[in-house]
């Protein structure tokens, strides 16, 4: 019990203290620099606030509050990195940031500032503990060609809504001595019949892998190819009976670059029974192709597959930001093809959709 109060206690004051430094930033942002000034100096005293220590540097050396101080400002400042830098040592992410430093270091940034931030802000969702593939919700996802097979006697219609989650953790790095980065991976697509009396959800596609990513792009002799990744993969809808449909697989994953254009050869191969889906690698064939094009703030991603069957699929997805923040983005799909979900794997459909995305 006395062990519990403890922690509790200690929790709360953690709050207090993150409560109080937000209050200081408020005051800080209000242009009171005298008071935020003091509130600072406290907290990084009297708590050990790292960040209060930082804001107290700037100010010191900018003379905000108080007049230009270098020997202040260079205190504060050691006193802050000094304290990150403990903080976070056995954080397994110091090592991991390190090595997806090098994905950076491998691209080819173009000379205007707004596509470089827009290949960044693709590249970062590529292998950081933040977003997988994209995340979205699109409000209104409209089928314009094609039908949907009956499920549960619903007959789907043809406007509903769409969304994706995708995370992925990176867990450990460099165990081969490669660089490589070693994550798993989950995304769950949902197409949910909203305008329907009972809104039910008409098919939910489920993902988890597991996946390894070597960085090659800093070697000097793989110029174009900047990312290779391996993965094994299951992806299934989570029924069972007839309407069950699911497969595990192998990927490789090729990542290149070509000015701003970006390249990405897929590869895979299904492992285990199809029992659900026989037919199902005669409609979703070996692999796929993507290619990013980044402009300015503008984000174009364009997927084929099956390109050579008469079973091919193509989807066109385009972003650009709606908050200088950049976390939240216009988002537009529209698919055309088979394989737009695994229950209507062998049904050809035509759909465009349009809402928004908090990641690229």
């Amino acid at each position: 019990m006395i062990k519990q109060l403890i922690i509790l206690l200690s929790l709360l004051l953690n709050l207090v203290a993150s409560t109080e430094y937000e209050e200081a930033y408020a005051i800080y942002k209000k242009g009171d620099f005298e008071t935020s000034l003091k509130l600072f100096k406290e907290l990084a005293t009297v708590e050990n606030d790292y960040d209060a220590a930082y804001i107290l540097g700037y100010m010191y050396e900018h003379g905000e509050g108080c007049k230009v101080d270098l020997e202040n400002a260079q205190k504060w400042y050691k006193f802050s990195s000094h304290g990150y830098y403990w903080q976070n040592q056995p954080d397994p992410s110091r090592d991991i940031n390190k090595e997806t430093r090098k994905l950076f270091s491998s691209i080819n940034a173009p000379s205007d500032k707004e596509t470089k931030k827009t290949i960044e802000q693709y590249a970062k969702s590529m292998y950081s503990f933040k977003a997988h593939a994209s995340n979205y919700f699109l409000p209104i996802s409209y089928r314009y060609n094609g039908v949907y097979p009956k499920t549960n006697g619903h007959q789907a219609k043809e406007i509903e809504t769409e969304f994706q989650i995708s995370i992925k953790y990176d867990y450990a790095v460099n165990f081969l001595g490669l660089n490589e980065i070693y994550s798993i991976g989950y995304t769950q697509q949902s197409f949910w019949q909203l305008y329907e009396k009972s809104a039910y959800f008409r098919e939910t596609n489920y993902n988890p892998e597991l996946f390894i990513t070597l960085p090659v792009g800093y070697i000097k002799k793989f110029d174009y190819l900047k990312v290779i990744r391996f993965a094994f993969e299951h992806k299934s809808n989570g029924r069972g009976g007839e309407y069950e449909r699911s497969w595990n697989y192998i990927t490789g994953k090729f990542y290149f670059q070509t000015g701003f254009v970006f390249t990405e050869l897929q590869f895979w191969k299904d492992v285990g029974s199809l029992e659900y889906n026989t037919d199902l690698m005669e409609y979703m064939g070996y692999g796929q192709v993507k290619f990013l094009l980044p402009y300015k703030k503008h984000l174009v991603k364009l997927i084929s597959r099956n390109s050579f069957s008469k079973y091919r699929a193509t989807e066109v997805n385009y972003s650009y930001p709606l908050s200088d923040d950049n976390d939240l983005f216009l988002y537009i799909k529209a698919f055309t093809g088979y394989g737009e979900s695994l229950i209507d794997y062998n049904h050809n459909v035509n759909k465009i959709g349009i809402g928004f995305s908090i990641s690229r």
